[in-house]
């Protein structure tokens, strides 16, 4: 009898002792038992131990979602590469020559109009002469315009006669009205010989151009330099040498003018 209450007794500590650490591992636990022991004369016992044990565990976990700091952020976006034409534009034109430097010795055409036009040097003749020619030419088309102005001056006068009304002739002195008339025969008479003025001014003035075209002093550049003459040089040329031919102008202008 003694040794079975010791036996229940001690399987009642080994429940104890294993429930706290049945109920720390799996976080709930229930636990019961019971136990019952009839002793008879006849030495007969039953006994009943009964265990229940629930271990169960729920637990939620939430999975955390959260922006971290260091996360990339939406970048600016950047053109397109393939958009930006990276092709580098060099020019397969050479940088052109200082135009000085294809002169040569056509650099003297710098020179001041006394100079020039008393050089002695047989390499200057021929501009010598294309500047003198062109002097006579800016000369001579300018006496043939001053002989139209002239011409359209007497034209407009006689006009000015000839369109009087009965009224306007009636309204003149006697004097005037018996020389209106002769005025008009003498107008008639000037016009006709300033026409024929004219007509040779503007034959003297195309005459005097033969010698100044571009051909020409292109021709008169070639036998002055020393170098290869090209449309640069021709055109550098017409620029200085305008000054020069203005100048000539002026001075043979003065030489006719009483």
């Amino acid at each position: 009898m003694t040794n079975r209450k010791t036996l229940f007794a001690a399987l009642a500590a080994l429940t104890l002792l294993a429930s706290p650490a049945l109920a720390g591992a799996g976080g709930n636990g229930h636990g019961g038992g019971n136990g019952h022991g009839n002793g008879g004369g006849n030495a007969g016992g039953n006994g009943n131990g009964g265990g229940n044990g629930h271990n169960g565990s729920n637990g939620k976990s939430g999975a955390s979602h959260g922006k971290s700091s260091s996360a990339p952020g939406r970048a600016k976006a950047k053109a397109d590469d393939s958009t930006v034409d990276k092709t580098t534009k060099v020019s397969s034109v050479p940088k052109e020559k200082n135009i000085h430097a294809k002169l040569g010795r056509l650099n003297s055409l710098q020179r001041n109009i006394n100079a020039y036009m008393n050089s002695k040097s047989k390499k200057f003749a021929a501009i010598q002469a294309f500047v003198t020619q062109s002097a006579k030419a800016k000369v001579a088309q300018a006496v043939a315009e001053a002989a139209q102005e002239k011409l359209d001056a007497l034209n407009s006068q006689l006009s000015a006669l000839t369109s009087l009304t009965p009224e306007q002739v009636a309204a003149m002195t006697p004097e005037d009205q018996a020389a209106l008339p002769g005025k008009i025969t003498d107008l008639q008479a000037e016009i006709a010989a300033q026409q024929t003025e004219v007509t040779a001014a503007n034959e003297a003035a195309a005459a005097a151009e033969v010698g100044t075209d571009d051909a020409s002093l292109d021709a008169a550049l070639a036998d002055m330099a020393n170098k290869p003459v090209d449309a640069a040089v021709t055109s550098w040329a017409q620029g200085v040498l305008a000054n020069k031919i203005d100048q000539t102008a002026a001075a043979m202008e003065a030489e006719t003018t009483p």
